[in-house]
């Protein structure tokens, strides 16, 4: 049998390896329930969690998922354990924990409720983080362990658009890329240079594959024009792209954005992208992108967690999964994942049939 490593690199290549490669991460109070409830299974396995590094568990490893990921970036913000309702990043940025009641129990959501650079005056002075600072023990750990047999996966993400806005506010950002041009393109080139070392370092580091993630899809919309997404924040992807596959021209790069942005598609594969997350389906269908695109560029994704994960039943989630793997899954190119963490409102008999379904279906050649 052929490593999870050798599958991702396989499919990246837009080929049909053994098993369609597969991956899920989980919000941090259902990573929790689970660590409890598979307390014994987990005991011998290594793994790594900080309260800033996130990503890789030892669940990664018990569940049987292809891809470790390695979080670092402006998105470390997200989820920081602390007993104080609100704390500061080390952008500046001011989170709140959000409380929300399931049947699981209550989880928090984090939301932005300071901008540090939301007044003019202080983006002259601002300060942004020394990306020499960053501690990279926490993927040298896990690359030692598991960059062998595993694709690794160094999350560099909100890094142009999405730190203008975590820095400006949603509705100042959009303001800013129309009507304040010079101010968005110094806050965006700020944070592109920070991310860009990140990049370097995870590089050197042996990771397989970066992701750059920035929102730029509504449910239905794009939150900008594709005209304005070309002027303003298409260059400085490619900038990076060509920056990173320079350092190594074997790194493949991933792009995150929820939502609708089929329009830009073409653009995100001009710029070097390989492989498209999430392919939320209440928004794209994830057929028709294969059709489209599926040739071009990698498809990771594509299992609802807006839908299918919390409100329907085991039966219904077994069949996305078959429905995905056979839509997406020919000719290789295609990551199986929920399109976002694994909220606290899934129930665990759908969390459980997801991964039933993932192991019942996803040999290749696929015969259904």
């Amino acid at each position: 049998m052929i490593t999870s490593k050798e599958r991702m690199q396989i499919a990246m290549e837009h080929k049909e390896p053994d098993r369609v490669p597969f991956q899920a991460t989980f919000v941090p109070e259902v990573d929790k329930i689970l660590r409890e409830k598979y307390s014994k299974e987990i005991a011998n396995i290594k793994g790594k969690t900080t309260e800033k590094y996130q990503g890789m568990t030892e669940l990664d490893i018990l569940f049987g998922h292809d891809m470790l990921l390695l979080t670092y970036g402006l998105s470390t913000g997200y989820y920081r354990d602390t007993d104080s309702e609100t704390y500061f990043d080390d952008w500046g940025i001011k989170w709140k924990k959000i409380p929300y009641i399931t049947k699981n129990g209550t989880g928090y959501y984090t939301e932005i409720v300071g901008f540090p650079l939301a007044d003019d005056s202080k983006i002259d002075s601002y300060i942004p983080p020394d990306p020499d600072n960053e501690d990279m023990s926490y993927a040298e750990e896990v690359i030692k362990n598991y960059g062998k047999s595993h694709y690794i996966c160094g999350i560099i993400d909100c890094s142009i658009f999405e730190a203008l806005k975590y820095l400006r506010g949603i509705t100042q950002s959009l303001i800013d890329i129309v009507a304040n041009k010079d101010i968005a393109h110094k806050i965006m080139d700020m944070s592109v240079d920070y991310h860009l070392k990140l990049g370097y370092k995870l590089i050197e580091r042996g990771a397989d594959l970066l992701w750059l993630a920035d929102d730029l899809g509504g449910e239905h919309k794009m939150l900008m024009s594709p005209e304005i997404f070309r002027e303003m924040v298409k260059p400085k992807m490619g900038y990076m792209i060509n920056s990173l596959k320079t350092k190594n021209k074997n790194i493949k790069i991933a792009f995150h954005s929820d939502g609708y942005i089929e329009p830009i598609i073409d653009d995100l594969i001009e710029a070097g992208v390989d492989l498209l997350n999430p392919i939320q389906p209440e928004s794209m269908s994830p057929a028709e992108i294969k059709k489209k695109y599926g040739s071009r560029i990698g498809m990771w994704g594509t299992i609802s967690t807006q839908q299918t994960l919390p409100f329907g039943t085991p039966e219904d989630v077994e069949k996305e999964v078959r429905e995905r793997i056979k839509a997406c899954g020919p000719n290789g190119g295609f990551l199986l994942a929920p399109t976002h963490n694994i909220q606290l409102d899934v129930p665990f008999e759908n969390i459980e049939a997801f991964y039933n379904a993932v192991n019942k279906y996803r040999d290749y050649p696929i015969k259904y």
